[in-house]
């Protein structure tokens, strides 16, 4: 370097018994001499892998091992899936954190994948067949499901789009079975800019109701009010009281006919003040959810908890049906996917996990899982840009 800095800089250098015969660069810091090294890389995970974890309670205790291969067949009515993408849910961030209610099993259940070994019993699918539904520990390289909790489906969904569907679709199905609006009807979709939030805009349209959102940050009423398929949607204040006055300042004179609700504390009574006569709220929060006892007090509204869960475990034949009606309005382009944030298990595990913890992600976080596809090593390969990087 020239000038007065450059003969300043290397005075300290040769005062350090520096010579400058071995080592090009070096920088000093604090009066100490520090040059260049190549540390060795951490160990990836090649081969089948799965999400482990030691002890619920914090997002950082995740982490990819290897996943055994599973020696024996899938049993009667059992599919082995080769998993592609998974849909992360909320329940899925409370169940690591551990302050899920009851034993959730393991996180990740919504996943697309392709069937890689059946059981007896599913003649509804085969062996190579894309499908979406709900697996078991499903944030692994392979899982298993029953059977009757996954369909096949077309190329009109991608995977990662698909397994953005299983649950957010399913809830809002029950949602609108139990309360059923009509054509004209007005809905309010707490959580607008989340995914069963996105998936209830989209149902409401389909069936001619009005469907006004709640949605907080507002970057998301940006986002919301500007997404192609959400354009023209009213959007309300998700804060406390000004919910309720910025709600009822929209109704005017009439009420609301249903509300699909997902907020707890002052949320669940202000949109009960917004319901008509036999007007329907379904809740579908896991925290401070009121009692039957509460609700009847409180309101001559009806009151129904949907709890998808409990239906998967309890009748499996009638999530079979609905996933079956979900693969064929997909087929139909009656649905699509909804909007996806994508992260790579072997990289963007804890920051998929960490969006949604936050509560930044817009539309579905979305866990791609990495491909088990090995080169045979007696065969020749080509590469193209070989002289790159």
């Amino acid at each position: 370097q020239a000038g007065a800095a450059g003969s300043t800089a290397a005075a300290a250098l040769l005062g350090l018994g520096y010579s400058g015969a071995t080592e090009p660069e070096v920088a000093i810091t604090c009066g100490a001499l520090h040059v260049p090294r190549l540390a060795e890389a951490a160990g990836s995970v090649s081969g089948p892998v799965r999400m482990h974890f030691d002890a619920r309670g914090a997002v950082s205790n995740l982490r990819i091992v290897p996943q055994a291969e599973e020696s024996s067949p899938p049993a009667d009515g059992e599919v082995e899936l080769r998993v592609r993408a998974v849909g992360l849910n909320f329940r899925d961030v409370l169940n690591v954190l551990g302050v899920y209610p009851g034993d959730p099993g393991p996180p990740g259940s919504d996943c697309a994948a392709d069937v890689a070994r059946c059981g007896g019993g599913a003649p509804h699918l085969r062996v190579g067949d894309a499908v979406l539904g709900h697996g078991l520990a499903a944030l692994a390289s392979f899982a298993r499901s029953d059977s009757r909790l996954m369909a096949a489906i077309d190329d009109s969904l991608s995977f990662e789009q698909a397994c953005t569907l299983p649950t957010t679709w399913c809830t809002v199905h029950m949602s609108l079975l139990a309360s059923r609006p009509r054509a004209g009807h007005h809905a309010l979709l707490q959580a607008g800019a989340g995914g069963v939030g996105l998936a209830a805009g989209d149902y409401a349209r389909w069936i001619g109701a009005r469907a006004s959102v709640t949605v907080g940050r507002p970057y998301k009423h940006c986002w919301y009010l500007h997404g192609v398929a959400l354009r023209g949607e009213t959007l309300s204040s998700r804060d406390g009281g000004a919910f309720v006055v910025g709600a009822a300042a929209l109704l005017g004179a009439s009420r609301l006919s249903f509300v699909l609700n997902s907020l707890s504390a002052d949320f669940i009574a202000g949109s009960f003040a917004l319901l008509g006569e036999g007007g329907c709220l379904c809740e579908i929060g896991k925290r401070a959810v009121w009692s039957a006892e509460r609700q009847r007090s409180a309101s001559a509204a009806r009151y129904v908890a949907i709890a998808l869960d409990s239906t998967i475990e309890q009748t499996p034949v009638w999530m079979r049906g609905t996933l079956q009606l979900l693969s064929a309005r997909a087929a139909a382009r009656v649905l699509h996917g909804l909007p996806l944030q994508s992260f790579a298990m072997e990289s963007g595990l804890l920051s998929a996990f960490r969006t949604l913890q936050a509560g930044t992600n817009t539309g579905k976080v979305v866990i791609r899982i990495p491909s088990t596809a090995t080169a045979p090593p007696r065969a020749t390969h080509l590469l193209s840009g070989g002289t790159g990087g």
